[in-house]
């Protein structure tokens, strides 16, 4: 909760605007301060009163809570800097300043920097009032739940409450305690200060500030549906909704989140009539008032309840409105909370989709069949957008978007869908999708995919990565290969998920040969973010740099030489090489130089974070981040990047995310296609690769993926290569053509 230290020069309409902000009403509260013209107009210079303070204060916590990161982060920044340029600043504003900028830093997931900032406001501790304090010390102790540092948390938790200056504060703050008691494994001893907790909260007058209340139903349903404990403990939750409904003057946003609440509590103990009941009341509250964030999370209780009792078409339309609602939550924030993919959006679009699924594979009627499919593909797409931006950190990654029927010759569109119980492969071909459901559960399928990796990605003179490649096969394309005939498809494009971005499905076997033999790959993080037109073999201009000796601790790659070598005299290739490929030179000469096929033969890494993926540069690291940027600040009359080929790439066996990253990259440089590596590849093997794909190329009468599967069973079938290690980690990513 925000908590001001005056409000005398605004008068009554900040204390409104607290008092709205304090019971979530925020676009209320924001709409209240915007009234006051003086506010808005007045520039940061001369002497503002404490109250002019609090106010944008106030504004900029507002914002942040909205999604507004980047005026809350201005406001904020020109605040501090009026701050810096006084003699003397109020102790208590300064600190709530920089608690706000902790707060930033933790939406972005990025703890750390809240921490130092929780610690600079705190150098003022022994001016400061309890209330901020114990705000100070519950936000450090979120910072370190979120590390992992659970004990610290705790004990910092319990510090807040003794600081807190009312009695809900002090319930939030503990309730806090025993959620990280939770996470700690200690379930007992969360449930003791639970049952302690809601002691205390009898003791208090009946209209107590309800947000305790569902603050502990919370904890003891987390208990229950996380940590196994005792089903009793969701009637405690009951219990505890229905006291803080019995409160005088309950707000309608309140009255939403309470009964939407009890909604999820009766779901989860299947009794899904009454659940369907407390869902349309939680949504006719929200409909009252503009509520974020509530609408999707009622409507998919709703959908789950009436899935499971039978009434599939409500069930349907309910999961529609609530990713609707979603989506417009998500297109009204800058960005969302670390946790909201994995907790939020991932779960529903899964749900939504393996709903439309399950349904699709009972439809007889073939067009409603062919609907149910189109939606499930139309939803799985936005997921794939959303797992991009979450990665990149931006909502504005991936505006281009291709009609997925509207197919360039033999291609067909793989989505192979991993769901608990089962795997789902949609093929898109000329003749529409094809659904073939596959009897494996998750946790089998990503067992052996790890197997399957670790086995691959080095030639220890074995070939113990056959029997899980063969299994793979079974599961993923022996199921598609009578469709595939039949359609005569020769490329293979392939949306992957989750676990199964980490290996490469060019080394899947059939019992007799690999799967490139039989197909040209691609890889691409989901259709809408292509823009198919084809490679038309004409000559481009080329920027090539790279590492062939040993720097910043990384090993020499010898066969660079060769590499940039063959760059040059083939496609008459700018090179920047050793000394020349710093920072520096390779920011100027892709911000300024027209080129349309960019090689980096250079150590490259990709992690779990676009801020810990980076390529190696002789002075320095690269960022990808940076490295998007950079492309996209080309002149217009440059055109698409073709092509960026980045052939010594790694991801971390296992890091899915990481692997994201790296099929994202053509979509965040503003690429076309681009080809790169999961593993750092034997740097001979690189070149043979590199120099037989670009060799297809020129030749004009190949597609990318064609040219590359060229390149792949050259080297298949020389004894000195074939091993899967050397040629199977390349992938092109993007557009196929």
């Amino acid at each position: 909760m925000f908590t001001t230290v005056s409000a005398s020069a605004t008068g009554g309409d900040l204390r409104q605007a607290m008092a709205l902000s304090a019971a979530g009403e925020l676009r209320a509260a924001l709409a209240m301060l915007d009234q006051d013209q003086n506010l808005l107009s007045r520039q940061l210079e001369g002497a503002l009163s404490p109250g002019e303070i609090d106010a944008r204060l106030l504004r900029i916590d507002l914002l942040r809570r909205l999604g507004s990161l980047a005026r809350a982060d201005n406001e904020l920044t020109a605040l501090q800097d009026y701050f810096g340029s006084l003699s003397a600043a109020v102790p208590a504003q300064v600190a709530q300043a920089q608690r706000q900028r902790a707060l930033l830093y933790y939406r972005e997931g990025a703890t750390r920097q809240a921490s130092a900032a929780i610690a600079r406001a705190l150098e003022w501790e022994g001016s400061l009032p309890p209330a901020l304090l114990g705000q100070l010390r519950n936000d450090e102790a979120l910072i370190m739940q979120r590390e992992g540092d659970h004990r610290a948390a705790i004990e910092g938790f319990r510090a807040a409450a003794e600081l807190a200056p009312d009695d809900s504060s002090r319930v939030i703050y503990r309730v806090n305690s025993a959620r990280a008691m939770l996470d700690d494994g200690r379930v007992e001893d969360a449930l003791v200060t639970a049952r302690q907790i809601a002691d205390a909260l009898d003791q208090l007058p009946i209209d107590a500030p309800g947000r305790a209340r569902m603050a502990l139903a919370s904890l003891y349903r987390k208990a229950v549906n996380e940590f196994g404990a005792d089903a009793s403990y969701r009637l405690a939750a009951l219990e505890q909704l229905q006291r803080a409904g019995e409160m005088q003057d309950v707000k309608p946003r309140t009255r939403s989140m309470l009964n939407g609440y009890i909604a999820e509590l009766y779901a989860d103990d299947r009794q899904y009539d009454a659940a369907v009941i407390y869902a349309q009341r939680a949504l006719q509250y929200a409909n009252q008032v503009q509520v974020d964030g509530l609408e999707y999370r009622w409507e998919w209780v709703l959908a789950r309840s009436f899935g499971e009792l039978g009434n599939t078409r409500d069930s349907l339309d309910a999961y529609a409105r609530a990713v609707a609602s979603l989506r417009t939550l998500r297109s009204n924030l800058e960005s969302l909370d670390p946790d909201t993919f994995t907790d939020v959006v991932q779960p529903l679009y899964y749900s939504y989709a393996d709903a439309l699924l399950t349904q699709s594979a009972i439809e007889a009627e073939a067009d409603e069949k062919q609907k149910l499919l189109r939606d499930a593909r139309f939803a799985l797409e936005e997921l794939k957008l959303a797992e991009v931006q979450d990665y990149f950190d931006e909502q504005c990654v991936g505006d281009e978007s291709v009609v997925l029927d509207q197919l360039a010759g033999n291609a067909a569109v793989l989505y192979p869908v991993v769901l608990a119980t089962r795997l789902e492969l949609l093929l898109t071909t000329a003749s529409g999708i094809h659904q073939i459901t596959v009897p494996v559960e998750r946790s089998r399928l990503i067992a052996r995919i790890r197997d399957f990796r670790l086995n691959l990605e080095v030639d220890n003179g074995t070939d113990g990565y056959l029997a899980h490649g063969r299994q793979l096969y079974d599961w993923l394309i022996k199921p598609l290969v009578s469709v595939l005939e039949m359609h005569g498809i020769a490329t293979l494009v392939v949306v992957p998920d989750g676990a199964l971005r980490t290996i490469p499905l060019a080394a899947l076997h059939d019992g007799d040969s690999f799967l490139v033999e039989h197909y040209a790959l691609a890889t691409t993080p989901g259709l809408t973010l292509l823009d198919p037109k084809p490679f038309s073999g004409e000559s481009y201009r080329t920027l090539a740099g790279g590492l062939s000796e040993s720097v910043q601790g990384f090993a020499a790659l010898p066969s660079v030489d060769r590499e940039l070598r063959t760059l040059r005299e083939s496609l008459s290739a700018n090179v920047l090489q050793n000394q020349a490929f710093t920072l520096p030179e390779v920011r100027s000469e892709l911000a300024n130089g027209e080129y349309s096929i960019v090689h980096f033969a250079t150590h490259g890494q990709f992690g779990s974070s676009y801020d810990d993926s980076f390529l190696l540069t002789y002075d320095d690291k690269f960022l990808i981040t940076d490295l998007g940027r950079t492309i996209q600040s080309r002149a217009a009359a440059s055109g698409t990047l073709e092509l960026l080929v980045l052939s010594a790439c790694e991801t971390a066996a296992g890091d899915d995310r990481a692997a994201l990253g790296l099929a994202g990259v053509a979509l965040k440089a503003g690429a076309r296609s681009a080809l790169a590596t999961l593993w750092e590849v034997d740097d001979k093997a690189t070149v043979e690769v590199v120099s037989e794909f670009y060799a297809q190329l020129a030749s004009g009468n190949v597609s990318k993926a064609q040219g590359l599967r060229e390149a792949q069973v050259k080297l298949i079938n020389d004894p000195s290569n074939q091993h899967p290690s050397k040629w199977a980690p390349f992938l092109l990513i993007g557009n196929w053509l």
